[in-house]
């Protein structure tokens, strides 16, 4: 009985043993398979990947120093000049190294020209050839001209003539205002109406100009109602209140 219990117990230790020795290879199994490495899928190494390698060559220093130029060296053969040394030129002057003084004479002033300096004695400013203080006359007889302008009035009524006399010489072209210069006063022609005047009556209706009241002749520029009788009025037409 003991003899067979002790065999059970070397089978169980035997068993034991060999479950050991298989778990152990199967360990030693897996951790080989981790750690070899993989070659199917590497990518296989081509001459033109290693052409693509860059060589840097390092420039060679050791000549460097015969290329250099050296600065040529200037001997003093004794001409050069020395400090405070005098210099002589081709007049004889010398210099003493002190600052040079130039004793030069001043340019004379330009005279201004005859034109500015009779402006100046006169104090007046030429305006078309005629001096400011001077009075203008155009030469012409009847004429009371004070500028050319004025002139230039004169000349272009004479041209049209008279509406009521028709001269081209009349007297009322000749007027002069207040201040003395030309005016044209109509009332100084010797057929002068005032019907025919068509500042003091309508040349339309024969009404005396007004604002459409009390017998008056208006005209309005733009058609319109009349501010004093209400009636529509139409652009540029003789109209009486009634």
């Amino acid at each position: 009985m003991k003899k067979l219990f002790q065999k059970k117990k070397l089978l169980i230790i035997a068993g034991s043993a060999a479950a050991l020795v298989i778990v152990a290879g199967i360990v030693c199994a897996v951790t080989f398979n981790r750690h070899v490495p993989v070659t199917e899928n590497e990518p296989e190494t081509t001459a033109s990947q290693t052409s693509k390698d860059v060589v840097i060559e390092m420039p060679d220093t050791s000549d460097s120093s015969d290329t250099e130029k050296k600065p040529e060296e200037i001997s003093d053969d004794g001409s050069a000049l020395k400090p405070d040394e005098n210099i002589s030129d081709s007049a004889g002057s010398k210099s003493t190294g002190e600052k040079a003084q130039t004793n030069v004479t001043a340019a004379p002033e330009a005279e201004p020209p005859a034109d500015s300096k009779a402006e100046e004695n006169t104090g007046g400013v030429q305006i078309g050839g005629i001096e400011n203080n001077e009075e203008y006359s155009c030469g012409v007889a009847n004429h009371h001209c004070k500028t050319a302008e004025n002139h230039a009035y004169l000349l272009n009524l004479e041209l049209e003539g008279c509406p009521y006399c028709g001269s081209h010489s009349c007297p009322s072209f000749y007027a002069v205002n207040e201040w003395g210069y030309p005016r044209c006063d109509p009332t100084l022609c010797p057929q002068y109406s005032a019907k025919k005047d068509p500042i003091q009556y309508c040349q339309v209706c024969g009404k005396k100009i007004g604002n459409g009241q009390n017998g008056t002749c208006t005209q309005y520029i733009n058609a319109c109602d009349c501010p004093f009788c209400g009636e529509h009025v139409e652009s540029r037409t003789c109209h009486t209140c009634k």
